[in-house]
């Protein structure tokens, strides 16, 4: 049986450590920047047109919600065959 006093000794280790919490604000580390540059070759690259790519993710996206998507795994691992295989990765 935890005595009266050894009781009394706890709640008020909680108590004091709670209060501490409360005083000190959270330290923050600072984050190094880190700096970036591309490469002649990556600026060069043209900008893909992403609008075919949204139209698609739109549709998927519609078709989801009305619960007519309907997964086709066959497609699935031809796609991901063909880009494994592919040497322009």
């Amino acid at each position: 049986m935890i005595e009266r006093v050894d009781l009394w000794n706890l709640v008020n280790n909680i108590l004091e450590q709670e209060r501490k919490s409360k005083e000190k604000p959270a330290e923050v580390k600072e984050q190094e920047a880190v700096k970036v540059e591309l490469s002649e070759v990556a600026k060069s690259r043209p900008q893909p047109d992403l609008s075919e790519l949204e139209s698609k993710v739109s549709e998927i996206k519609a078709k989801l919600e009305r619960g007519e998507y309907k997964v086709e795994p066959e497609k699935i691992f031809e796609g991901l065959s063909k880009y494994l295989s592919s040497s322009d990765r």
